[in-house]
């Protein structure tokens, strides 16, 4: 009999015990995700000479996007560039206007932001969407003939270093190729993988020349020599780094949207 008991008290506690478990373990999912305090989205008005734009302040201030394709809403959401998204084409067409006020409790960075436009997207407009493995046109980083980057310094090298890039610039310290690969994917729109087989940190510091000649205009009035600048980044890697970018289908995770309405629910 007093066996029993134990045996009793033992099945008690064990059932306890997995119960907290079960709890702790659910408790991450119970987290509430992040949402704009008010939004109102309306459809968006085309304007000759002007395409969209999005602003906002911090905290508790108004985050505001006017007349922004339906795509960039869900790249921003899911934080996807635009080669590994697989979505309806409408969406490039569809556009919206959006007023929202952010929250006043907590500071609003990026991830926070792409939170609460899922949220919002979620829903609003009932996105659904999965990740899978996959292939994408892009292009493979390799050698050229002579290898010409320069090897981080020893300071570089614990640490003292950074990084800086924008539509016709890439310049970093202690830099590996893997993360130059991944700042020549948001320079060109497409998946850049590392095949050069290189370790080690470098310093780069690539310009090459902008498309848009008024830009290339503006870059003159700031003192920078354009003439002179490589005239596409294909030629600045070759010719600054000795690398070679190459076409080639290349492995990524992809976003597929599943569902997405056409319009949102009502304000």
């Amino acid at each position: 009999m007093r066996r029993m008991a134990l045996a009793t008290c033992a099945s008690v506690f064990a059932v306890a015990a997995l119960s907290a478990c079960i709890a702790t373990a659910q408790q991450p999912q119970q987290t509430k995700s992040p949402q704009f305090e008010v939004a109102s989205i309306k459809p968006g008005k085309p304007q000759p000479g002007f395409d969209s734009r999005s602003s906002g302040g911090g905290p508790g201030g108004q985050y505001r996007m006017e007349n922004v394709p339906l795509r960039q809403w869900v790249k921003m959401a899911l934080s996807v560039n635009d080669y590994a998204l697989q979505a309806p084409p409408w969406l490039d067409s569809t556009r919206f206007d959006l007023i929202a006020k952010l929250p006043a409790d907590k500071p609003v960075d990026q991830n926070a932001m792409a939170g609460m436009m899922k949220s919002l997207l979620i829903e609003r407009f009932g996105l659904k969407w999965h990740e899978e493995a996959g292939t994408v046109s892009g292009f493979e980083l390799v050698t050229d003939k002579k290898i010409l980057l320069t090897p981080a310094t020893l300071l570089e090298r614990l640490g003292h270093g950074g990084r800086g890039w924008g539509p016709t610039a890439i310049n970093g310290t202690n830099m590996s190729m893997p993360e130059l690969a991944e700042m020549l994917s948001d320079a060109l729109g497409k998946k850049v993988v590392d095949s050069t087989h290189i370790s080690g940190g470098f310093d780069i510091k690539l310009m090459w020349r902008p498309l848009d000649d008024a830009k290339a205009e503006e870059e003159k009035r700031n003192g920078i020599d354009v003439d002179n600048l490589p005239s596409t980044v294909f030629t600045a890697v070759r010719e600054k780094l000795g690398l070679r970018l190459q076409t080639a289908m290349v492995p990524s995770q992809i976003i597929v949207v599943d569902n997405i309405n056409r319009q949102p629910t009502g304000n």
